[in-house]
């Protein structure tokens, strides 16, 4: 049963006091702080976050408080410059605490609005310069790719960034992102070989374990999807397409383009194989996808073939 407000923040309130560990007493302190900000006290929320993060200890709850206390001068204080400078803070901490990506993603929106997008890469250049945690690096070498790209037009400039990403950290999304987006850019200018490259790191970042499941990088399945329709549509490689198309199929069963998949598959047995295999791989379609959109088609086929 969920307590009544002034309940809960009384309970805190004794938690903060007398919590177990400084650990426990500082997430309590940092809930109330919350409570004070619920309650339209903004006087009290302030000073409450802005404690948290004075103490000097980095933490997920020093990056929340940065996060927080950033937003409440630049929301309600008026002191944008302020602002800026704990979104900075919080960014540059050792680690990708909770509040990390928070003040990332609320930085980059007040720079935009205040169509400063060229002083935010020049501070995120800056911040990545000096940290050590990789994650770190790629995601702000990542968003300064973005920027180039969305903002200011400059793909060339966009490609160093997402390179600079991919190379700070060879196993995390930022990472993988950075690839992926590179690929498009390459693959616009029908500069397929890079993109081929960009698409076959990311595809192949999957791991099977049987402790703890599998695991795929967030975007291994688009890429390999994608490499098989860059074989298939620009490389002019039917066997290559063929094999991306069939592993994305077995490696990502739950994916929602494994149809298409299969029916990118059906068009490859067409234009290279015998019309006895094209037949079976029409019965196959039908059999395995039987509320597929194209099914009606590859009845039609078949009945033609017939």
């Amino acid at each position: 049963m969920r307590l009544p407000p002034d309940q809960a923040e009384d309970q805190l309130t004794a938690l903060a006091e007398r919590a177990p560990s400084p650990e426990q007493a500082r997430d309590a302190r940092f809930e109330l702080a919350r409570f004070a900000l619920r309650r339209g006290d903004i006087d009290e929320a302030t000073q409450r976050f802005e404690s948290l993060w004075n103490e000097g200890i980095e933490d997920h709850v020093t990056s929340r408080a940065l996060y927080e206390s950033a937003r409440l001068n630049i929301e309600h204080h008026g002191d944008r410059p302020a602002g800026i400078a704990l979104l900075h803070r919080a960014i540059a901490q050792s680690a990708p605490w909770a509040g990390t990506e928070l003040a990332l993603a609320y930085l980059v929106k007040v720079e935009r609005q205040a169509d400063n997008s060229a002083g935010l890469i020049a501070d995120l250049d800056r911040i990545a310069a000096g940290l050590l945690d990789p994650r770190l690096k790629a995601q702000l070498h990542l968003a300064v790719g973005e920027l180039h790209a969305e903002e200011l037009a400059a793909e060339e400039k966009a490609l160093a960034a997402y390179r600079q990403a991919a190379l700070a950290c060879a196993d995390c999304a930022a990472a993988d992102e950075a690839l992926w987006r590179m690929a498009q850019i390459y693959q616009r200018h029908q500069n397929f070989e890079p993109a081929r490259q960009a698409l076959s790191l990311v595809a192949s970042r999957t791991e099977e374990s049987w402790f703890v499941g599998s695991y795929h990088s967030h975007r291994a399945a688009d890429a390999r999807f994608e490499l098989g329709l860059l074989h298939l549509l620009f490389l002019d490689d039917y066997d290559a397409a063929r094999d991306h198309f069939e592993t994305f199929i077995d490696v990502f069963p739950h994916a929602q383009r494994r149809p298409e998949a299969a029916w990118h598959l059906v068009e490859i047995t067409r234009l290279s194989q015998s019309s006895s295999a094209y037949r079976r791989a029409l019965r196959r379609f039908v059999r395995d996808y039987p509320d597929n959109r194209r099914r009606p088609m590859a009845e039609r086929r078949l009945s033609e073939l017939s």
